[in-house]
């Protein structure tokens, strides 16, 4: 039975905007990295498998993914809690592994060659005896085996008028031995509260879904867990193939025990939203949200419940399910619960938020409400306007920036009216609660089934970040916290994050829910900032979000191009710098919203209004990091034709300028993923060919020298470590010189003259 119950105090829906308006572009994220899985991949060639172990979950039970409760696969060998269990051998003969096993499935044999009658050669032949050898197979656990008669990887030669014998192994066995470890993990000790006992912390076994609190549209509570077309390690379930489908994420529970509560009253229930503020609106009939049950005597797992994906661009508000379970097959102990939806799965598609997942005995049908006060949105920022800015430019006014009161969503999921009360507090991130400020308030009648903000009197109650407190640079941890008796759920209760102060401006909380691009070339993209006193900008910091191989946007988005571009004015347009030199998007995949630095040829003074951005030199999709959470659409502008416009999207770019500091914590980072720039061209000015040579490490095949002109568009392409690269055929002018390996990630670019 499913009761289709909307909170009738939801926050307004808004439409979904349509994905392509004039000249500009809303899109899925097409991956979410995820660092630790993809390590676990890469971490070793020697095959391992780790059987988690879990403690096991009783009734009741509940999640409101407010915090994790999966289960992080991302254990390695040398883990404290891993044990080495078992090596399994791919090869075993009469109980006997070795490690050199090795056999032909086709007979070989001994050939005995008798030379003793003159001008005659007698050749007799001989099978090698056979074994019969048990052959697993590695690649699925448990390894699935079979029984084969395999012979020894070799022929035996034997002259007998002249020995020795010899012994000629053939160039491939068709079987090798081969070894899997297998490894134990224990059980993750940490607890959860459940009605103030404490239950196992972990009660999905998996993780394939993403837990956030950013993707849903007006969520019961702050977090949900996103299903989509991206695998665990937040890269497409099928790169290769755009347009797969089937089966994507998995939210499957630890073993519960159901043995004992009445037939009649255990129920299921859970909130459920698709697409929210990410994923696409284009879907297959068959798109889909399903709920299995797994029947322990008969090791089988049934479909009880599925949702279509709903039609049209409206985002329909979070609905609740109700689901008895009945059937004597499910009320066993080591019963499991499974949710998994059907997608696209080349990228972030087809979403589904799961909410508010409760199991219990003692329930009925209409049990829909729920004892709780929960945040709905995590925050940002105390600033006003911004997330960030300077430290230096903070340092001389504090208050002028600070916000003057911050409204945080909350919820009250029960009947009742509850008497309720928060706070805000902030100290620096990892000090001592000496430096906490309180600022508290207490909740507005008629209260119950409502949504209502709480008022943090800010800059109103004279609170501002100490400067004196840091040096060039601070991080303040900030927390909100609420409080309503009775409250079954703690963890809704509070919301943390860290404010930053060093060397730039930003609007945006940090986090991509969709990637925006421009569609021509020579379009222009401006971001609008306003400060109070001259700064010297040095730099831009950009995200962009890795995209999969889309064959109807051609080419890749690797050969993106654009020239960074400030600009004083819009109307009329006025640039007070564009750089010389050509930049590309630089999609990392070694963490989840990973900003890219794109230093100004030259750092330059600005005050006042002034936009930073890019002028594009091809019609590719670059995929800028688009943060919907926090509306500064009025400060987006782009240009396609001959009139600036703003942009049809609500939401915020990912884009940042960062300035000139004593200290700066940019700099400061190591990353791995900057590429050596030490190419030399020479002659430089160049009038008929031009030689290279590059400092770096040039990867083994596939890398190739680019030449491109003003507009960056691509005029040669030659394998890198020609003797001589001609000029012929181009006009005198400046070009840009980039060499890059077979994925087009740029190894070293530099300038070229070409003069007669």
């Amino acid at each position: 039975m499913r009761i289709n119950s909307a909170f009738p105090f939801v926050l307004t829906v808004l439409p979904f905007a349509q994905l392509h308006a004039q000249g500009e572009e809303l899109r899925a994220l097409q991956a979410r990295p995820m660092p630790e899985a993809m390590a676990t991949q890469e971490r070793s060639t020697v095959r391992e498998h780790f059987i988690y172990q879990f403690q096991p979950q009783v009734l009741p039970l509940m999640d409101d993914f407010s915090v994790d409760r999966t289960r992080k696969r991302w254990a390695g060998p040398d883990d404290p809690d891993v044990t080495l269990d078992a090596v399994i051998h791919a090869l075993e003969v009469d109980g006997i592994s070795t490690p050199d096993m090795s056999f032909m499935i086709d007979t070989t044999f001994r050939y005995t060659f008798d030379l003793s009658v003159p001008d005659t050669v007698i050749v007799t032949t001989q099978a090698l005896p056979a074994a019969t050898v048990t052959v697993r197979d590695l690649s699925v656990y448990p390894p699935t085996e079979e029984l084969v008669t395999g012979w020894p990887p070799y022929n035996i030669f034997d002259t007998l008028q002249a020995p020795p014998i010899d012994t000629v192994y053939l160039a491939q066995a068709d079987l090798i031995q081969d070894s899997l470890m297998v490894y134990a993990v224990a059980p993750d000790p940490r607890t959860y509260l459940m009605n103030g006992v404490a239950q196992p912390l972990i009660l999905w076994e998996d993780d394939d879904v993403f837990v956030n609190s950013t993707y849903p549209l007006n969520p019961p509570t702050v977090g949900v867990a996103t299903f989509d077309g991206l695998s665990r390690n937040g890269m497409p379930y099928n790169f290769a193939d755009y347009f797969s489908y089937g089966i994507a994420d998995r939210l499957t529970s630890v073993p519960i025990n159901m043995s004992g509560p009445p037939a009649d009253s255990v129920y299921l229930s859970f909130y459920y939203q698709a697409q929210g503020l990410s994923g696409d609106i284009e879907h297959n009939s068959t798109d889909s949200l399903v709920l299995e049950f797994y029947a322990p005597q008969e090791d089988t797992w049934y479909r009880v419940w599925r949702a279509p994906y709903p039609l049209g661009l409206q985002v329909l508000p979070f609905q609740q399910v109700m689901i008895p379970i009945k059937e004597f097959r499910y009320l066993q102990d080591g019963f499991r619960m499974r949710f998994l939806n059907y997608a696209t799965l080349s990228g972030s598609y087809d979403h589904w938020h799961l909410d508010y997942v409760r199991l219990g005995a003692q329930r009925s049908f209409d049990d829909t409400t729920i004892v709780d006060v929960a945040y709905v949105y995590s925050t940002a920022s105390l600033l006003e306007t911004y997330t960030s800015v300077p430290f230096n430019r903070y340092q001389q006014s504090p208050a002028s920036f600070m916000a003057p009161s911050v409204s945080v969503l909350q919820r009250n999921l029960d009947d009742e009216d509850r008497l309720i009360t928060w706070r805000m507090r902030a100290n620096i991130d990892g000090e001592a609660p000496g430096t906490i400020t309180d600022i508290l308030g207490t909740s507005i009648a008629n209260n119950a089934w409502t949504v209502f903000p709480s008022e943090h009197p800010i800059g109103n109650n004279s609170f501002s970040y100490d400067a004196s407190l840091s040096t060039e640079a601070a991080f303040w941890r900030v927390q909100f916290a609420t409080n309503a008796t009775p409250d079954n759920n703690p963890y809704n209760d509070t919301i943390t994050f860290v404010q930053e102060l060093s060397n730039y401006y930003a609007y945006d909380d940090g986090t991509a829910e969709m990637g925006y691009s421009l569609i021509s070339a020579g379009a222009k993209l401006a971001y609008r900032f306003d400060v109070a006193g001259g700064d010297s900008l040095r730099a831009i910091r950009m995200y962009f979000n890795p995209m999969a191989n889309d064959p109807l946007y051609s080419p890749p988005p690797t050969q993106g191009s654009f020239l960074v571009t400030i600009w004083s004015s819009l109307i009329p347009e006025v640039i007070r710098h564009q750089n010389f030199s050509f930049s590309s998007p630089e999609y990392r995949d070694h963490g989840l919203n990973k900003f890219v630095e794109y230093p100004l040829d030259s750092a330059i003074w600005v005050d006042g209004t002034f936009f930073i951005g890019w002028v594009q030199t091809n019609d590719v999709r670059m995929n800028l990091g688009f943060d919907r959470n926090r509306n500064n659409q009025n400060k987006i502008f782009f240009k396609t034709g001959s009139n600036w416009q703003n942009t049809v999207y609500p939401g915020s770019l990912m884009m940042r300028p960062v300035f000139t500091t004593a200290n700066d914590p940019w700099l400061a980072v190591a990353t791995e993923e900057q590429y050596n720039d030490d190419l030399v061209i020479f002659p430089n000015p160049a009038s008929q060919e031009f030689h290279l040579l590059l400092g770096s490490t040039v990867p083994n095949g596939g890398t190739m020298v680019q030449l491109r002109d003003a507009m960056g568009r691509l005029l040669r392409e030659v394998p890198f470590g020609n003797a001589s690269i001609t000029t012929n055929g181009l006009a005198k002018g400046l070009y840009l010189v980039r060499v890059v390996d077979h994925a087009g990630i740029s190894l070293g670019q530099g300038r070229l003259l070409i003069q007669p």
